[in-house]
């Protein structure tokens, strides 16, 4: 079975200075894993390396069938299609509708007909449970509906892999266990890995799975 994340005695630097080293773990298909460590520990820098805004130098490591040695620039959109990313500030462009929100994902990303952009919007609200808000401006939603629409945004090209940064972050808990429950439900019902960082413990504890920790310059099984 091949490995949708695979890092390999990588060595992941920002700014010339070396964050974390020798990393090795890998992902399999539609496996809930997560990235634990405090903040300031290197868990943003390793999710910048697995989608591209940061150069993988020492090691090996490949995402979605991409390896990030030799990565090209102008492949770079290409493996981010294979991805989804979810961040804890949503994102979102707060001067159009969600929808629209979702239209301008699949334009940039190659998506030419009307008809079916519009299928694909409202398919992956419905998904996440949101669709009755399509014609809302986000800044009309709650915390909890911004982030299914961020989450409805990362689906959009039926990504291998979910790259979540914290995205129960600036949630309450209530709101927090509704999208946990709903990342679950995804690496189930569409086959999608995900990867959240995270340093809520309690959720870790609520929703058991595998667990990365970044300590002291390190990622280790928890």
């Amino acid at each position: 079975m091949e490995k949708i994340i695979e890092l390999s005695n990588a060595t992941i630097e920002q700014g010339g200075a070396v964050v974390l080293s020798e990393v090795n773990f890998s992902i399999d298909p539609a496996e809930f894993v997560y990235l634990i460590g405090k903040t300031g520990s290197g868990k943003s820098s390793l999710l910048k390396t697995l989608y591209g805004e940061l150069p993988l130098t020492q090691g090996t490591g490949s995402v979605a069938g991409y390896s990030l040695n030799d990565l090209r620039k102008k492949e770079i959109p290409f493996l981010r299609r294979k991805m989804g990313i979810v961040f804890q500030d949503f994102q979102l462009l707060m001067d159009r509708t969600v929808i629209q929100n979702l239209y301008f994902v699949l334009k940039a990303t190659g998506w030419k007909n009307k008809a079916e952009i519009h299928s694909r919007a409202m398919s992956v609200l419905q998904l996440v449970g949101i669709e009755q808000k399509a014609d809302q401006m986000p800044n009309r939603l709650s915390g909890g509906e911004q982030q299914r629409v961020s989450i409805a945004r990362a689906l959009l090209n039926d990504p291998k892999i979910i790259l979540a940064d914290e995205p129960t972050g600036n949630l309450d808990v209530e709101t927090s266990t509704e999208i946990m429950e709903l990342l679950l439900a995804l690496t189930k019902e569409e086959n999608t890995s995900v990867l959240m960082a995270t340093h809520d413990l309690q959720m870790v504890q609520k929703f058991p799975a595998r667990t990365l920790k970044v300590d002291s310059g390190k990622v280790q099984l928890s």
